[in-house]
């Protein structure tokens, strides 16, 4: 039975739901600009350490996938940095990045962690990493491996809030969207298994969510691939954030995103949109203006109804960001 219910659920993959307009609760079809900005920014944090995008970002930490680089952590082991490399050489082909594509290709074929072929690729990665060009690339990347499976994924699952779709675009960036046993769509088979089913087929999302960020923290706790298990261990306050934002009602991922976690104290990302939406097909158009800051001078409630109080505000950087939204 259970196997009945998994099954229906991953199938329907390029299935759509159908929604109505924006609600006060943050149920949509789709996440706006506004909110994928938020989703996005919340991975970059977890990711690097800052909301900002950071396209320089390059280092070896250690989890069995050799370097890891960019916006959305491409590493040497899995391809993903091969492809992007590749694809950025094929628009300017005498990029310092390009010596490396040989390398790269032996490292990804035999999904190898070593950095002994890859001297000086972190000041290359680095170098490019100011070109917009090079930009441009990664987050083409980002968009097609990871952000489109993730929000297809969300699709087929029934997945009407902004929270539950941010979770799943988190997940496939740590965890990559292939077969194996960490990969997204293993921990939302076993979520769906425990539940027996999914959104789609009428499993509250409200208990879905939060099955499914314990499946993945388990995941991290004990991965099937055992050199992640060290690295992975440490991140597992990258599930606590967004078990915090469900516990205090945060699924709509609009306004100000508040958390206090062990590893990200008192974080708050502010988000500012206006929108218009297309009840008939769930098209979401905004002009979005999104700014990170860290509150110091401000009492937030966090949770269990307690506050924090902060001693004064750093501005980390506003962003503005249009037409990255998928229609």
């Amino acid at each position: 039975m259970h196997r009945m219910h998994v099954q229906a659920c991953l199938t329907l993959l390029f299935a759509s739901i159908a929604c109505s307009a924006l609600e006060l609760d943050g149920r949509n079809c789709s996440l706006s600009t506004s909110q994928k900005l938020a989703a996005m920014s919340l991975t970059n944090l977890f990711e690097s350490g800052q909301f900002d995008f950071d396209y320089e970002y390059c280092e070896n930490i250690n989890d069995g996938r050799g370097v890891t680089a960019g916006l959305a952590g491409f590493t040497t082991a899995d391809g993903d940095a091969l492809d992007v490399i590749q694809a950025y050489t094929a628009q300017h082909p005498s990029n310092s990045l390009a010596k490396y594509i040989p390398a790269l290709k032996l490292l990804a074929l035999n999904n190898s962690d070593s950095t002994s072929p890859l001297a000086g690729y972190c000041k290359a990665w680095m170098n490019e990493a100011k070109q917009p060009a090079f930009q441009d690339v990664q987050m083409a990347e980002v968009t097609t491996t990871y952000y489109q499976p993730s929000q297809q994924m969300a699709d087929a699952l029934g997945l009407q809030y902004a929270l539950s779709r941010a979770f799943l675009y988190d997940t496939i960036i740590q965890h990559g969207g292939g077969n194996d046993g960490d990969s997204l769509a293993a921990i939302v088979n076993r979520t769906n298994t425990e539940l027996g089913g999914c959104p789609a087929e009428g499993v509250d999302e409200n208990i879905w969510l939060p099955a499914m960020i314990s499946e993945r923290r388990e995941d991290l706790l004990h991965p099937d691939n055992a050199a992640t298990a060290d690295q992975w261990a440490q991140s597992i306050d990258r599930t606590d954030v967004y078990a915090q934002l469900v516990a205090t009602s945060q699924w709509a991922l609009t306004g100000t995103v508040h958390f206090n976690t062990t590893d990200y104290p008192v974080e708050s990302l502010v988000t500012n949109n206006t929108m218009a939406t297309n009840s008939a097909n769930c098209k979401v158009h905004a002009e979005v203006n999104a700014t990170t800051e860290s509150f110091l001078d401000l009492a937030s409630p966090i949770s269990g109804g307690s506050s924090l109080f902060l001693a004064s505000s750093t501005v980390l950087g506003a962003l503005t960001l249009a037409g990255l939204l998928l229609i």
